[in-house]
């Protein structure tokens, strides 16, 4: 597990560059741009149908404000420097979600496994539980939630999160310990990655606005990135077989109703 000794908390920059990198469609966004070199909104919206307009438009708002983007004319966008610096982290990540997690469906694209691994490790307290665990051991229920810091309910729920997504795990008599699972454990090089990312931020004096916006079309467009990884054959590496585009009645429903 990282550990950054000449930092007072050894969790605080790899917990601020997953609160940067994590929102849904991050990765997506960057590499598809970073790919084009330049892109106008609607080459954007066209080349990643499922996202849909608005949350197109909202997502490259908080990557220009988390200073992952800049706009060089109006209109305009390209990868900024700290966009660029996030390579390393988003393969770090790609490598290790494909070490640990099996396949379930279609062969997942190199930015959607990125994008999956961080969704492991964001949320309150997860990086704090999974950081004390590699340091003190398996702990039981109390020492644990005492350990990383947070309030009962809190505690809870992620700790039953984290189990769902296969980086905790019960030990011990009576399952009453908590321990980390292999994946867990091979986290080293991802924090690593992901601190080396957030000192950069830190030396572009960069804003951070962790706020993430819950989209009542989420659940519609995650079916639809899984059906069609690209709308560009072989972008981020994706399944080798053809992929199909998103049907135009696909990508409509993805815009939220005007009605209620």
């Amino acid at each position: 597990m990282y550990d950054h000794t000449s930092a007072k908390d050894p969790t605080q920059d790899v917990r601020h560059a997953i609160g940067r990198l994590a929102p849904r469609w991050t990765t997506w966004t960057l590499q598809t741009i970073q790919q084009h070199g330049q892109m106008r909104f609607t080459e954007i919206a066209s080349a990643l149908p499922w996202i849909g307009t608005q949350n197109t438009q909202w997502v490259l708002r908080r990557m220009l404000t988390d200073g992952l983007l800049e706009r060089p004319q109006l209109g305009l966008y390209e990868v900024a420097p700290l966009g660029r610096h996030a390579h390393n982290a988003h393969r770090a990540l790609a490598s290790w979600h494909r070490a640990h997690f099996a396949e379930s469906g279609p062969v997942l694209a190199k930015a959607e496994r990125t994008e999956d691994a961080l969704r492991r490790l964001r949320g309150k307290g997860a990086v704090d539980v999974l950081h004390a665990l590699s340091q003190h051991g398996p702990l039981p229920n109390g020492e644990l939630r005492d350990a990383a810091g947070l309030a009962t309910g809190s505690f809870h729920y992620r700790v039953q999160q984290l189990q769902e997504d296969q980086l905790l795990t019960r030990t011990g008599p009576s399952n009453r310990a908590y321990d980390l699972t292999p994946a867990a454990q091979a986290l080293g090089p991802v924090y690593v990655e992901l601190a080396a990312f957030e000192s950069m931020a830190s030396r572009t004096t960069v804003r951070h606005n962790p706020t993430t916006r819950p989209t009542a079309d989420m659940a519609r467009a995650n079916a639809a990135v899984r059906r069609t990884p690209s709308a560009f054959p072989g972008l981020f590496s994706h399944a080798p077989e053809p992929q199909p585009r998103v049907p135009v009645h696909v990508s409509a429903l993805s815009r939220p109703s005007r009605t209620r």
